[in-house]
């Protein structure tokens, strides 16, 4: 992160001649303002030529209709955000913790989205062109609900707002009417569902309180049944053996996970209480610490796993 602070910097001093080295003044009534973990920041018009070098703002802004000119690590968002799918022209301009400088200047952007934990190359980054970085992700704040403010925020500065609403409008009306489906068909009580990923055979993270799986879980009328502390992405990092303690309801494990062969077969596993009561089921590819949307197709997927066993 460091090398990378200092490749901007020198990028910066070679172009300050021409470089965006603070807010442009402007006229009355033409400003939109944007709020990110700095503060307030006035565009005279909506950016054109955005470059995201974090997978849940290049979400957000893919799901306002916007194509990103650049976006960081887009082999790796594929295989693990997939939806929405990044438009064919927008370029790789490298890692997330190590984007490369060449191609962002070769883009010429007027914008750079970057995320939480990049926070210590902001500065530098704002050398090459106005940058706006936002904390999404936080022990301190309730993450579904600043990640839908962030949605509306960018749609206020891409001039999609109303887009952004009838967005979230849709997605919260689907999720209320998966929420009736589910509750006529569980008539005695919805069962418990438990979202997890492994990391390995031995290692798995469980979704729990403040992440976007349980957001989509309280708009289902859902309960977890492995209930975590709160912590910054909602998240909850166990050995496989603590999935023991689930004794009812679903476990849903979340794709991909390429050593399932060396953990699903074994003795451990087949003991496991929803294991053998045939209620562990596999996800699709869902992004747990994605967008605004992302809570939808979260929502979406139990639902569909739900309902199935009872057709």
């Amino acid at each position: 992160m460091r090398s990378l602070a200092r490749r901007l910097l020198c990028a910066g001093l070679l172009l300050a001649a021409s470089a965006w080295i603070g807010p442009v003044p402007l006229f009355a009534g033409e400003a939109r303002s944007i709020t990110d973990a700095r503060g307030p920041h006035s565009f005279a018009s909506a950016p054109e030529r955005v470059i995201s070098l974090n997978w849940a703002l290049t979400e957000q802004l893919i799901s306002l209709g916007i194509a990103p000119v650049g976006v960081a690590d887009p082999e790796g968002y594929s295989n693990w955000v997939a939806v929405p799918a990044i438009p064919e022209a927008s370029v790789d301009i490298g890692k997330r913790e190590a984007p490369n400088l060449e191609r962002i200047l070769g883009l010429q952007p007027d914008l750079l989205l970057l995320g939480g934990q990049q926070s210590a190359y902001v500065q530098h980054a704002e050398a090459v062109a106005p940058a706006l970085q936002f904390q999404l992700y936080s022990e301190d704040h309730d993450n579904a609900a600043a990640i839908r403010d962030n949605f509306l925020a960018l749609g206020t500065l891409f001039d999609r707002r109303a887009l952004a609403e009838q967005k979230l409008a849709e997605m919260d009306r689907n999720l209320a009417r998966l929420r009736d489906e589910i509750a006529a068909a569980y008539p005695d009580g919805a069962p418990k569902v438990t979202l997890v990923r492994f990391i390995d055979d031995k290692r798995v993270v469980i979704s729990g309180k403040n992440g976007m799986p349980e957001a989509a879980m309280n708009a289902l009328g859902l309960k977890s049944g492995y209930p975590t502390e709160n912590s910054r992405w909602g998240i909850a990092f166990k050995p496989v053996t603590a999935l023991a303690a689930i004794k009812e309801g679903y476990v849903l494990h979340m794709e991909p996970f390429e050593k399932g062969d060396q953990l699903f077969n074994t003795e451990l596993w087949h003991e496991m209480p929803f294991v053998k009561s045939d209620r562990f089921r596999t996800l699709p590819t869902l992004w747990t610490y994605g967008g605004a949307l992302s809570i939808g197709r979260i929502g979406e997927q139990i639902a569909e796993t739900l309902m199935a066993d009872k057709n």
